[in-house]
């Protein structure tokens, strides 16, 4: 009897440590990697931002289809919020680890969101602009349904040649529409992506806006007036027209990074009744001084919306993220100083984060879990 009782005792015991150990509680939401590379082993580096709380979890290797293997585990998502993805001694950077970002795939020797290598299909349309064209890259998908009586949240962002096609720079793309479709697939809100191009050398231009005197001269004179206004009366109207979605505040978003960033925060800023979110990622807040923003900011009223503001920056070994780093770190002061909604403010900074599309690709799931607020469990 006490034999036996003590065999019982002992598994007990190692179920209760393998669950403690992320082993075998499957009780947290599963968290998966795909792999065509022939890893042998993949291990998953949770980490809690905010208490510094980490969980390493081996994945259990599963052979699939097509010489894809599938390493799973488990980690709540309620109480990690990142994870780093070594396979074979190497890692990966930081990715946002969510509700509703719970897989990723190796397949093109980065890391995507999901478990299958896509290519999002998306349509272009061209509008005038000022004395020239732009393209605008509207992204649905594959079961997007015109007619259905469930409509679709929209995402504005900028510099569109870059969000969709994995070939888009040195580094892949923003892999935005897969991170919506996983997003989608887990619980949240179905939605569209309107991607504005800004890569034919009007760029810096178009995203600089005119709030004051700039502390680089080689920003003067930036259209960002124009930009905004083309996004608000032009861009907006026709997808409202032309397409399922809501047309109020609450499922309007609009994001972007760099300058890209900045003036997605400009353009939430001039029209808080259109947004209910701005993701600013590796804003190029630095433009302007800290007293050009307070002044700016405190001409706005806020009283009646507050867009969700997300501020993301890295402060690795990379110049220009450091530079723009400290910008991200004062704008919250300056906009608690306008009496900003401190709770409608997030700021994200990864202390490995470079300027570049694999870091914001690893960011915007994180921006997603915010701008799309869910009840979260353990499932």
């Amino acid at each position: 009897m006490k034999k036996g009782f003590c065999v019982l005792f002992c598994i007990i015991m190692l179920i209760s440590t393998l669950s403690a150990c992320g082993g075998t509680d499957d009780r947290t939401p599963l968290f998966t990697v795909a792999d065509q590379s022939s890893r042998k082993e993949v291990t998953a580096i949770f980490k809690n931002t905010d208490s510094g709380d980490t969980l390493e979890v081996k994945l259990q290797k599963k052979d699939g289809e097509n010489d894809t293997a599938l390493f799973t585990g488990h980690a709540d998502a309620a109480k990690y919020d990142r994870v780093i993805i070594d396979s074979d001694g190497t890692k990966s950077e930081e990715l946002a680890y969510n509700d509703f970002c719970r897989s990723w795939n190796l397949t093109t020797g980065r890391c995507y969101p999901g478990t299958e290598e896509t290519i999002p299909k998306y349509e272009r349309h061209t509008f005038d602009y000022e004395k020239r064209t732009k393209d605008i890259l509207i992204w649905t998908p594959e079961d997007y349904d015109k007619s259905s009586s469930d409509k679709y949240s929209v995402i504005y962002m900028t510099d569109g040649q870059n969000l969709f096609d994995r070939s888009a720079t040195s580094t892949g793309s923003w892999a935005v529409a897969e991170s919506a479709l996983a997003m989608a697939q887990n619980g949240g809100e179905k939605c569209i992506i309107v991607g504005i191009e800004n890569a034919d050398g009007w760029r810096d231009n178009e995203l600089t806006p005119d709030i004051g005197e700039v502390t680089q001269d080689s920003y003067k004179d930036g259209h960002g007036k124009y930009f905004s206004d083309f996004v608000v009366d032009t861009v907006m109207p026709y997808i409202n027209e032309n397409y399922n979605v809501y047309t109020d505040f609450e499922h309007t978003h609009i994001c972007g990074s760099s300058s890209g960033g900045i003036e997605s925060f400009y353009i939430a800023m001039e029209h808080p009744d259109k947004f209910a979110s701005v993701g600013a990622l590796s804003p190029a807040f630095l433009l302007y001084s800290d007293e050009t923003w307070v002044k700016y900011l405190s001409e706005k009223d806020f009283s009646v919306n507050t867009p969700m503001i997300y501020l993301y920056c890295g402060n690795g070994n990379d110049q220009l993220e450091q530079a723009l780093c400290t910008g991200t770190k004062t704008m919250p002061d300056n906009l608690k100083k306008t009496d900003y909604p401190a709770d409608r403010i997030v700021t994200k900074i990864y202390d490995d984060g470079i300027h570049n599309e694999m870091f914001w690709r690893a960011v915007f799931p994180d921006y997603l879990k915010y701008a799309f607020p869910k009840v979260t469990s353990a499932e």
